[in-house]
């Protein structure tokens, strides 16, 4: 009769065994993201076979007709929604991706996350507003660019940030998204800014190799955004992005110009919102609907639309900059409010909230687009519907807890007390940068919309989650790659 002999002391861990200990370790996170999915699930089931309307419409347009826009980058199109017509016309695969670029983004988040050394609860708490928050799965599920911009800001931020020390490698990758970011949504531009500084902090010792991987960044960035802006050129005769600049800041400038206090010429005149101050419509009214502005608008010869709107916007602001001020920190707060409601003059909240789908109807904007991709309107399916509508108010991060992930990020980022040799202060800053710098340029720039909100979703908490960890005292533990800490 033989005996077994004992396993060897230096024996790899039986498969069985270490399997279990992986899905004990992440466990809290692979249950927020097995209830997201099954939300997306209901999301799906409820409104089949997506929400198709603001800018909506135009993305898909371009599918057929491939021209970049004057008033938006059409990276969106070019990215998601043509390679997804070589399978399917049909909107309802862009949705199905969209809600798996939505959990995507959760566990690249997660992975940052768990690298830097945040713990397992922490680090899954940090991802329930990109996995459960109701506006996240509104926009998931309607053919807007909104998701895959999330991702890759998400995505560029995790490259630059996954080594203590960028390589070129990662901040080539880094700048390659970011740059390919800025073709979805324009608004991150000013980010390459936060990326070039955290890559001067990040890259190690000597000035050389600090501005080289900067450098390398830069590079990355130029590739896809300057093939763009080329593109543009060509078709359009401008070397840029959109023509949109003008026509947003006179956006901005509707909601507290007084005419009475500016001086400008007269044709422009013509810009003044008729409604007094405190009585003033949404902004999109007077650049989309009211005939007694931009129709009336006649620019002498020489300078453009685009040019004029940009002119008045920016008498105004020199003329009243108090009041610009006033404006844009009032919108900036209003992200910390709950619910998503309306607010002054702002009147689109409705557009973010399934409530809007329940009884509507397709009209001369939506009914072409459903037909040209897919040929079926909107279905509302019950009692899926309801339970997403039900769920759509409750399922809200309140703006309190967004402004505590915000404070808690800026804590932590600062070094107050053990934070200050955590290690984690850069990265925490790049999280909390990108993120208030997301919430601040509609406020500078355009107006308030609560859709511009979601970028903030993701990365102020993971900042939060960052700050926490650092005040804890806890330090990432070294990995693999990395020569030396922070």
């Amino acid at each position: 009769m033989t005996t077994a002999s004992p396993p060897r002391a230096d024996a790899a861990p039986a498969p069985g065994p270490r399997r279990r200990r992986w899905h004990s370790e992440h466990l809290p996170f692979l249950t927020v993201l097995t209830v997201g999915a099954l939300l997306r699930v209901l999301v799906q089931l409820a409104f089949v076979p997506a929400l198709i309307h603001s800018d909506g419409p135009r993305y898909l347009d371009a599918v057929v007709d491939v021209v970049p826009a004057t008033d938006r980058p059409v990276g969106y199109t070019l990215l998601l929604l043509r390679p997804l017509s070589v399978l399917t016309s049909d909107v309802l695969l862009v949705a199905v991706v969209q809600h798996v670029l939505g959990l995507t983004t959760a566990v690249a988040l997660y992975l940052l996350l768990r690298r830097w050394g945040v713990g397992r609860w922490v680090g899954a708490v940090a991802t329930v507003p990109v996995l459960m928050d109701a506006l996240q799965l509104n926009l998931e599920h309607t053919v807007l660019s909104d998701t895959l911009f999330e991702l890759l800001l998400v995505s560029w931020i995790a490259l630059l940030c996954w080594r203590r020390r960028p390589s070129p490698g990662f901040a080539l990758a880094a700048g390659l998204v970011l740059g390919a970011s800025v073709t979805v949504r324009l608004v991150g531009e000013q980010l390459v800014v936060v990326a070039v500084l955290a890559c001067l902090v990040l890259a190690g010792p000597g000035w050389r190799r600090r501005v080289g991987t900067a450098t390398v960044l830069v590079v990355g960035f130029l590739v896809p955004a300057g093939a763009y802006a080329t593109w543009y050129h060509q078709e359009r005769g401008v070397f840029a992005l959109s023509e949109y600049t003008g026509r947003a800041l006179y956006l901005r400038s509707t909601s507290f110009v007084d005419c009475g206090r500016l001086s400008i010429p007269a044709y422009q005149r013509v810009l003044c919102p008729a409604e007094p101050l405190g009585q003033r419509r949404d902004p999109t009214y007077y650049v989309f609907h009211d005939t007694r502005t931009l129709p009336r608008l006649q620019p002498p010869v020489g300078t453009t639309q685009d040019e004029a709107l940009r002119d008045f916007a920016l008498a105004a602001a020199r003329a009243q900059p108090l009041d610009y001020a006033r404006i844009v920190g009032r919108d900036f707060w209003l992200n910390f409010r709950t619910p998503r409601e309306d607010a002054y003059e702002f009147d689109t909240a409705h557009k973010w909230q399934f409530d809007e789908y329940l009884t509507v109807q397709p009209t001369a904007w939506t009914r072409p687009a459903y037909d040209a991709h897919g040929g079926r309107q909107l279905e509302v399916r019950q009692p899926f519907a309801d339970a997403v509508v039900d769920y759509g108010h409750r399922g809200q991060l309140p703006g309190w807890v967004l402004l505590g992930c915000l404070l808690l990020g800026v804590v932590g980022a600062l070094g107050v007390g053990r934070a200050r040799r955590s290690g984690l202060r850069t990265v925490t800053w790049v999280l909390l940068l990108s993120g208030v710098g997301l919430l601040l340029a509609p406020a500078v720039t355009a107006q308030f919309v609560w859709r511009y909100q979601l970028p903030a979703l993701a990365v102020l908490p993971a900042a939060a989650a960052l700050g926490l960890t650092a005040l804890r005292g806890r330090t990432p533990p070294p990995a693999p790659t990395d020569r030396t800490a922070e």
